[in-house]
């Protein structure tokens, strides 16, 4: 069940930017609704109670809408390049009973403010929201999990503001130990035809969202609903989200690589907060050699491989991957 929180649904809720040329004229209810019931039929179909909120920070982040759920401690989820909060609800269930979840849509994806990241960069940016984000809710220090993208601005929180972060999770490959990306995204940064297949890939029906999070998610997709799916699919038609993936987009690299901001190689292994990383075989972005000199050279830190298993392991069927990450981040196993 998906409720309102007591700043839901305020009249500026739909995303807004100057810069990325959209008219934000609609009537907030009309363009946020299909998103937000969606958002509860996921809810709904994992038997999830969780609130939808909005909490406004300064410029250009604005209005950041999450999802929060349980009791305990806090435990910040963040999420990848191309998905929302929504995709982390399957796991609510595993940790609600000890923890008080605090999921953030990042600014341009789902209902949080679009913005240009051609302007903003990502590196400091995707920290700095963050920041703000915990210092609205009052949250001083908290457990993060994150993942790909998410899974960035997880480690750069940690390596900028370590007095933050208590216990450290990536669950899937994260960004930032390889400049090294796969052929497709290498293409979408080539002038002109990136912009054609950004285009050309946008996904307007269930099944073609499936096809795609089949070639770039999952190994097996046999555990995932059309429910968690259909919110994505909404999605495409909220005000600016577009326009902002695309302006991230052209900010990761060029066809050679990754941009050097997201080089974090170095800096990760002084890291000395506890940290897991969840690695499946088969993820689409790195495979696990990436990840295990890194995690070796860190002061704190261990590495569990799931076989078979894509870059959302969590989604696989099976527990594997969450339990692997309850586990460690109720500090039953793991770095201590």
């Amino acid at each position: 069940m998906l409720s309102p929180g007591a700043n839901a649904f305020p009249p500026e809720c739909v995303p807004t930017s100057v810069t990325l040329q959209y008219d934000h004229a609609d009537d907030p209810s009309a363009t946020a609704r299909p998103y937000l019931d969606a958002l509860s039929e996921v809810c709904d179909y994992y038997g999830v109670d969780a609130e939808s909120s909005y909490v406004t920070l300064p410029d250009p982040a604005d209005r950041v809408h999450y999802l929060t759920a349980g009791e305990g401690p806090p435990l910040l989820l963040l999420h990848g390049l191309g998905a929302t909060a929504t995709y982390w609800v399957p796991m609510f269930d595993a940790l609600t009973d000890h923890f008080t979840i605090y999921a953030p849509d990042r600014p341009g994806r789902g209902l949080s403010t679009a913005v240009d990241y051609r302007e903003t960069g990502f590196r400091e940016f995707g920290v700095e929201y963050v920041t703000d984000f915990l210092d609205a809710l009052d949250v001083e220090e908290t457990a993060v999990v994150g993942n790909s993208l998410g899974g960035f601005q997880s480690l750069a929180l940690t390596v900028d503001y370590p007095e933050r972060v208590t216990r450290l999770c990536l669950i899937g490959a994260p960004a930032g130990l390889s400049l090294d990306i796969p052929l497709l995204f290498r293409v979408l940064d080539v002038p002109l035809l990136g912009r054609w297949l950004f285009d050309y890939f946008r996904t307007e029906t269930v099944s073609e969202a499936r096809a795609e999070f089949r070639r770039i998610n999952v190994e097996d997709d046999s555990a995932v609903p059309d429910a968690l799916l259909e919110p994505g699919v909404v999605g495409e038609d909220l005000p600016g989200q577009r326009e902002s993936l695309w302006s991230l987009l052209e900010t990761l690299g060029t066809y050679r690589g990754m941009d050097s901001q997201f080089d974090l190689r170095e800096e990760v292994r002084e890291i000395e907060v506890p940290t897991r990383f969840v690695w499946g075989t088969e993820d689409y972005f790195w495979p696990p050699s990436v990840g295990r000199p890194v995690a070796g050279a860190m002061a704190n830190a261990d590495f569990v491989t799931l076989s078979d298993h894509g870059h959302t392991p969590w989604l696989e069927p099976g527990d594997e991957a969450t339990d692997a990450a309850v586990a460690f981040l109720t500090n039953e196993v793991g770095p201590v």
